[in-house]
C-alpha cells in the first residue's frame, strides 16, 4: 500500500479562494508597453517580484577526505544554492499560481535536495510565504486535477530497489485545492518497464537507495487521445560517445493511463549527434517541451548545449508521439525550453542563455520567428540597479567556462495562459556570483505578456 502524508499546515485561509483567471491591473492598457512585430503586436507589462533573498554558497569536500588515512584534497568544492535556479510556474484550474525554484547547489551530489515554492491567489500580482519540502532539484512536471488540483510528478528518480533500473520511483506531490493543502505520496511516482538499463548517479553524499537515476521526468505534460504524455530525457549505462566521458543523452516521451502517476517509454525524440561528441559544451539532446500543434502533429524543441553557439533543435510527430522527423535546427538558443500554444494559434517559445528570448510564430508549424528581448526590456523597467540582469567577464580558468561572460540569470523560465492571448512569463535575477553587497539580491519575476494578431 501506498503511504502518503498530509502537510495541513499548508491549509491556510488566505488560500481556501481560488484567484482570477486574470489579474486587470497587471493587463491594464497604461500598464502595457507595445511591441510591433510582423502580424503580431504584443504588450508587455511591468515585471512583479516574486520572491528575493541574498544569495549563499555551500561548500563541502569529498567524502573521502574526512576517512582516515586517506589522501587530503586541500581544496573545497563550493557551489551557488539560494539562487532561485530553475524557477518555474504552474496555473491551478480555477486560476490560483504555484512559483517554484531550487534552493539548493546546482549538483548531483547533494546530500538534499529542495525546491521552495509560493502561491498567488490573484493572478500573479502578490504572492505568499515561501515553503519548502519539496525534495527535488529539478522543475516538476505539474498536471492539472479537478476540481482545482495539481499533481506534482518527481523530475528525479530512484530505482525501486537497489540494482533495478528498469524500474524506477520518484514523490509525488498533490497540491489540493488552489493550494490549501499538499499531500505527500513518498512513492507516488513510477516510471515502470523502462526499455534499457539506466545510468545511475553513484555519490557517497546519499544513502545507495538515494542514488538518483540518470533519467528526468522534466519539461511538461499533455493530454492526447486519452493519456498524458510527458517529456522526459536521460542516459543508458553504460553508453559512452566513443573518445569522451559523456554517456548517449536521449531526449523521449512518456505515457500515463493512470492520470500521472505511472510512466512508460513511448518514444525517442532525437539522441546524441556523436559528431558534437568531443566539444566541451555539447550535452546532446536533453531538456524538451512538446505542444500539439493546430493540424494534429507534435512538435518537440530540446536542449543540445549551453550557450550562445548551440542553437534549439526541433523535431516533428505526425503520428502522436510514436515516431518523430529528423531534427532541425531553430534561431533561439540555448536552455530550458517552454513552448505554448495561444488561444489565437500563436506559438510561444522562452529560452536563453545567453540572456532570456520570449520567441513567437503564427505560421502553425513554428517555422519562422521572431524574438523579443525580455532582458533589455527588463533593465528598461528596473527600478535601480539591483533589479538590472547584467553580465559580467569570468575567469578563462572557470573549467565549466562555456562563454566569456556569465549572465545575470539562469536563462530558465516558465510560461502559463492565464486567459485567451494572455501569458505570464517567470524568469530570475541571479547574482551568479558572490553578492556584491547586502542589496545584490537573487530575484525571481512574473511577466505579464498580451498577443494580439493580425496587427501591423
Amino acid at each position: 500500500m501506498t503511504k502518503s502524508f498530509l502537510f495541513g499546515w499548508l491549509a491556510v485561509a488566505s488560500l481556501r479562494s481560488a484567484g482570477p483567471a486574470v489579474n486587470p491591473e497587471m493587463f491594464a492598457p497604461a500598464n502595457m508597453t507595445e511591441v510591433k512585430l510582423n502580424g503580431l503586436t504584443v504588450r508587455l507589462g511591468k515585471p512583479v517580484e516574486v520572491a528575493s533573498v541574498l544569495g549563499w554558497e555551500v561548500g563541502w569536500r569529498p567524502a573521502e577526505h574526512y576517512i582516515a588515512g586517506a589522501t587530503r584534497d586541500p581544496s573545497a568544492h563550493f557551489s551557488r544554492a539560494g539562487t532561485h535556479l530553475v524557477p518555474f510556474l504552474a496555473r491551478f484550474p480555477r486560476g490560483n499560481l504555484i512559483a517554484t525554484y531550487a534552493l539548493d547547489p546546482d549538483t548531483q551530489e547533494n546530500p538534499v535536495y529542495v525546491n521552495g515554492f509560493q502561491f498567488s491567489q490573484d493572478g500573479g500580482a502578490h504572492w505568499g510565504k515561501r515553503y519548502t519540502v519539496i525534495m527535488q532539484h529539478q522543475e516538476l512536471v505539474y498536471i492539472p486535477k479537478p476540481p482545482d488540483s495539481l499533481l506534482g510528478v518527481a523530475s528525479e528518480l530512484t530505482e525501486r530497489t537497489p540494482g533495478d533500473n528498469r524500474n524506477l520511483i520518484g514523490p509525488a506531490y498533490l497540491f489540493e485545492h488552489g493550494g490549501e493543502r499538499m499531500v505527500f505520496l513518498p512513492d507516488g511516482i513510477k516510471l515502470v518497464d523502462w526499455p534499457w538499463p539506466v545510468e545511475v548517479v553513484e555519490t557517497k553524499q546519499q544513502p545507495r537507495t538515494n542514488w538518483h537515476a540518470g533519467i528526468h521526468i522534466t519539461g511538461n505534460a499533455f493530454e492526447l487521445g486519452g493519456r498524458l504524455l510527458a517529456t522526459v530525457y536521460g542516459e543508458k549505462k553504460d553508453d559512452w560517445m566513443p573518445g569522451t566521458k559523456k554517456l548517449v543523452r536521449r531526449s523521449m516521451l512518456a505515457t500515463s493511463e493512470d492520470g500521472g502517476y505511472t510512466w512508460r517509454y513511448l518514444s525517442e525524440i532525437a539522441h546524441s549527434d556523436l559528431a558534437h561528441a568531443t566539444e566541451r559544451s555539447y550535452e546532446g539532446p536533453d531538456e524538451t517541451s512538446c505542444i500539439p500543434l493546430a493540424d494534429g502533429d507534435l512538435m518537440a524543441v530540446f536542449r543540445v548545449g549551453s550557450g550562445r553557439k548551440w542553437n534549439l533543435d526541433r523535431a516533428y510527430s505526425h503520428d502522436g508521439g510514436k515516431t518523430w522527423t529528423q531534427p532541425d535546427t531553430l534561431p533561439a538558443w540555448s536552455v530550458w525550453p517552454q513552448l505554448l500554444r495561444t488561444a489565437d494559434g500563436t506559438i510561444a517559445l522562452a529560452t536563453g542563455r545567453p540572456g532570456i528570448g520570449l520567441w513567437l510564430s503564427t505560421d502553425g508549424r513554428g517555422r519562422n520567428w521572431e524574438q523579443i528581448d525580455v532582458v533589455a526590456y527588463h533593465n528598461r523597467w528596473a527600478p535601480d540597479p539591483t533589479y538590472r540582469i547584467d553580465s559580467f567577464p569570468v575567469s578563462t580558468n572557470d573549467p565549466y567556462l562555456t562563454e566569456p561572460v556569465k549572465w545575470q540569470t539562469t536563462s530558465y523560465n516558465a510560461i502559463v495562459q492565464v486567459a485567451p492571448n494572455k501569458l505570464l512569463l517567470l524568469y530570475d535575477r541571479s547574482t551568479e556570483r558572490v553578492p556584491k553587497d547586502s542589496n545584490d539580491l537573487s530575484r525571481v519575476f512574473v511577466l505579464p505578456i498580451e498577443i494580439e494578431r493580425g496587427a501591423d
